[in-house]
């Protein structure tokens, strides 16, 4: 099983050759918990569910929400293993939930090799199993970015739950919500809600 990573992986909507927004629509029978994982805003959690529920046509469920992790924190740091996150999450999971997406107010980082360098505390919005079932994102990263955190939010949110229903990094479409975003916060404003025909097709599988 293959972990992903996400920094700035967004997409969900996206203009069509006319200009106009066409949403992406996909049946999924499964069922999503959803764990708010410290101070979480509730509203924001309502927010990615409906989103989640709209996108991938999965039911959602709110779980009450959860202390943090201490076993996944970094030592004399504020910051967690989103790895580890993953691994605490397994047996949290209510019986009748096929995924569970963990939600967080502090710092995670996975492991991350750039031009050769490995850097074992990379800070990330967040992380899933692929194919899988759990992950994990946090809006440490994006709260900088005021009104559009939630925006923000429910885009990883997608990103991280399409790596769980077995969709890789995409490289077919600028625009695609599966994009790879390389380490820079560029494809943030850069990228569309919206899934590439290539991507479509492997979840329509």
């Amino acid at each position: 099983m293959k972990i992903y990573f996400s920094l700035f992986f967004f997409a969900f909507l996206a203009c069509n050759p006319g200009g106009s927004v066409k949403k992406v629509a996909h049946k999924d029978s499964s069922k999503m918990a959803l764990l708010p994982i410290g101070n979480v805003d509730s509203q924001r959690m309502v927010i990615i569910a409906e989103e989640l529920r709209d996108f991938y046509g999965m039911s959602i469920r709110i779980l009450p929400p959860g202390g943090y992790f201490k076993q996944a924190k970094l030592e004399n740091t504020n910051r967690y293993s989103a790895s580890s996150i993953l691994s605490l999450l397994k047996p949290v999971k209510p019986a009748d939930c096929d995924r569970i997406l963990g939600i967080t107010d502090v710092d995670i980082f996975t492991s991350k090799e750039v031009k050769g360098v490995v850097y074992p505390h990379w800070g990330i919005f967040g992380l899933g199993t692929m194919p899988g079932r759990e992950c994990i994102v946090s809006d440490f990263r994006l709260r900088k970015f005021g009104k559009k955190t939630n925006e923000f939010m429910v885009l990883v949110a997608l990103h991280e739950v399409g790596h769980n229903l077995g969709l890789p990094h995409c490289d077919k479409h600028p625009h695609c919500l599966m994009n790879d975003a390389k380490g820079t916060a560029k494809t943030l404003f850069q990228e569309k809600k919206w899934l590439c025909g290539s991507c479509r097709k492997k979840l329509d599988r």
